[in-house]
């Protein structure tokens, strides 16, 4: 896929300056998360976030994520994160996390199952937290943890909105009801 080549040719609009205090594969991780989260809310082919949209962004204290909140705050968006632990609650609301989620919560302090009931359950604790903290469900899911939680972000996005997607930390095969896809526009 050309993402192991030792060079490669960019346009020079494309490049920055290594910050000193950086090391080259510091540099590179912050570019590569940043790029990415980019492309997925804000890019011509992501979800082209506006002001006022509702962004749920799993994961929103780890590299990806955390990158996705800043973009969604600065874009006037409503950051909605879902974390692991209070810890990462306080980091996400530093990072602009209007609301915070945590996983146990909505009752995931474990990979779900491929079993639909579970997923729907899941689904709907956390579209209920989602309903009661931000005033409707969320315009646009920031999903790339994968497997283990793309079934609940197809379900949770509202009725025409956009599931972005990439990575899938937790597993390629993502099992989903596509009722939820289908018949809601999504």
């Amino acid at each position: 896929f050309g993402a192991m080549a030792d060079y490669c040719v960019v346009r020079a609009s494309q490049l920055v300056p290594k910050p000193p205090v950086l090391t080259w594969e510091e540099a590179a991780a912050n570019t590569l998360c940043a790029s990415t989260a980019y492309r997925m809310l804000v890019g011509e082919h992501g979800a082209r976030i506006k002001q006022g949209d509702i962004v749920l962004v799993w994961g929103a204290t780890g590299g990806l994520g955390g990158y996705a909140v800043q973009m969604a705050k600065n874009g006037g968006a409503i950051p909605v994160g879902i974390v692991g632990s209070q810890e990462k609650a306080e980091a996400a609301r530093r990072l602009g996390c209007d609301i915070v989620i945590t996983r146990e919560e909505i009752g995931l302090d474990h990979d779900p199952t491929d079993d639909p009931r579970q997923v729907m359950a899941i689904g709907r604790r956390l579209g209920q937290l989602v309903r009661d903290r931000a005033g409707r469900d969320p315009d646009v899911v920031f999903e790339h943890v994968g497997r283990a939680t793309f079934g609940i972000s197809v379900f949770v996005a509202r009725r025409g909105g956009t599931v972005v997607t990439c990575g899938s930390s937790t597993g390629y095969q993502h099992v989903y009801d596509n009722r939820y896809l289908w018949m809601q526009l999504k």
